[in-house]
């Protein structure tokens, strides 16, 4: 089977007083390419990455910039001539238009502990800033409700939480530049931190909404029957849900506690299945929460649409156990058929989603996650990834799950609608 990918364009209006920051971010970015291609040949010698390092800071200091940024714009090169940790924003700002560029290094998606160079460069995209603040500013009440014995006893759940930013990317480079392309990153900004608890979140807006268009999209006018409240929205409506669907999930690896952490490790691929999947539901469980503010007027119903078709791209990414939110996708979309909030229809050879359903089974799964953290016991967390069925591969030429349902095989397999999506970047100039 011979896996699609499509090439989509994605236009950038970078502001005319701008351009020439854009660019040197550009040419950066084009260095770190080479310091990852280095990297992964495994010849990268000290000598040869310092100097492509001290041409990097080179290309940032001759860049014409507005006056009133520079000194501003000198003391981020300085902190980045100090090395860095993981990641490191260097920010200009003209006529309240702010551009960005990050590099540094990352983990491994697939939990190698190995850090790669990276980088990305973009405008900031300020539009959903409101629907974000009115997200977090009921955190509390969500932890509340989900842990209710744990009233005015823990942190505030807004204080772990990283701070969020969207950016409309302009280019990509190194780890971030790989299949699978991520959709946003979490980085400290200058300062050595737990991985788990970084507290800068930059969210790659226009991708995201270009790859749901590209390929949930067209999963979800195939695939799910009574696929109208998912078809109909709007870009603004699909960018939204898309970031609040996201914050959820970024929230809900900070409710609960934790007593597994020290007996399977950080980087235990069962570990970070169940993160994925605890996360998961938290951010499904939030959408009762918003029903009658944030989510009116269907749009709780348009959520629970969007959502479900994103687990079948995520599961479609190939093998999923080399990816803990794939795997997650598929033991969420396994218990939800147990549940009956998913049925497959045979005459309409689609899926329905009954969303009362839905929801009760995400309350009811949302608990038994939240009590397997709490109760730190390894065997029954193991025991959890494996109640749903084997996620080894079918074949070389079959990459879904050996013992999947022949309706969701038939999903993973169809090579009309890609599987992956790469970008073409168009600035406007």
């Amino acid at each position: 089977m011979r896996r699609q990918t499509v090439i989509v364009d994605i236009p950038v209006n970078i502001p005319q007083e701008l351009l020439d920051i854009s660019k040197t971010f550009s040419y950066v970015l084009l260095n770190i390419e080479s310091l990852y291609e280095l990297q992964l040949q495994k010849d990268l010698s000290v000598s040869v990455e310092n100097g492509i390092w001290r041409e990097i800071l080179r290309q940032l200091r001759s860049s014409n910039i507005p006056e009133d940024q520079r000194e501003r714009y000198e003391e981020q090169i300085n902190n980045l001539e100090k090395g860095i940790y993981d990641l490191y924003p260097i920010t200009v700002l003209s006529n309240l238009v702010e551009t960005n560029l990050i590099i540094g290094k990352i983990f491994a998606s697939e939990g190698d502990q190995v850090s790669y160079y990276s980088g990305v460069a973009g405008i900031v995209n300020n539009e959903y800033n409101k629907a974000i603040k009115q997200f977090d500013s009921r955190l509390d009440e969500l932890s509340n409700k989900l842990l209710p014995e744990t009233i005015g006893q823990t942190q505030s759940v807004k204080n772990k939480a990283p701070v969020v930013k969207c950016l409309d990317v302009f280019s990509l480079a190194g780890a971030l530049d790989v299949s699978h392309k991520p959709i946003c990153v979490f980085f400290s900004g200058e300062s050595p931190e737990n991985i788990s608890s970084l507290s800068n979140m930059t969210v790659f807006l226009n991708l995201y909404f270009e790859r749901f268009r590209a390929l949930t999209m067209e999963l979800g006018r195939r695939y799910l029957v009574d696929n109208t409240y998912l078809v109909t929205l709007s870009d603004s409506e699909i960018s939204m849900l898309l970031l609040i669907w996201l914050r959820g999930h970024d929230v809900g690896h900070f409710i609960g506690q934790d007593n597994l952490i020290d007996k399977m490790a950080e980087f235990d691929k069962d570990y970070m299945i169940l993160h994925e999947l605890k996360s998961d539901m938290i951010a499904l469980y939030s959408i009762k929460l918003f029903s009658n503010d944030l989510l009116g007027n269907g749009m709780a119903k348009k959520m629970y649409y969007l959502s479900v078709a994103e687990m079948l791209r995520y599961i479609r990414r190939g093998n999923i156990l080399q990816h803990p939110d794939s795997a997650s996708a598929y033991i969420a979309w396994r218990y939800f058929e147990n549940l009956g909030a998913l049925k497959y229809d045979q005459r309409h050879e689609g899926f329905i989603l009954d969303t009362a359903a839905m929801e009760n089974a995400v309350s009811k799964f949302t608990e038994e996650l939240l009590k397997i953290f709490k109760d730190g016991n390894p065997d029954e967390a193991r025991k959890m990834v494996a109640r749903y069925g084997r996620m080894e591969i079918s074949a070389e030429d079959d990459l879904s799950p050996i013992d999947c349902s022949e309706n969701l095989r038939q999903v993973i397999n169809d090579t009309d609608i890609p599987h992956y999506i790469d970008y073409n970047f168009i600035i406007d100039e």
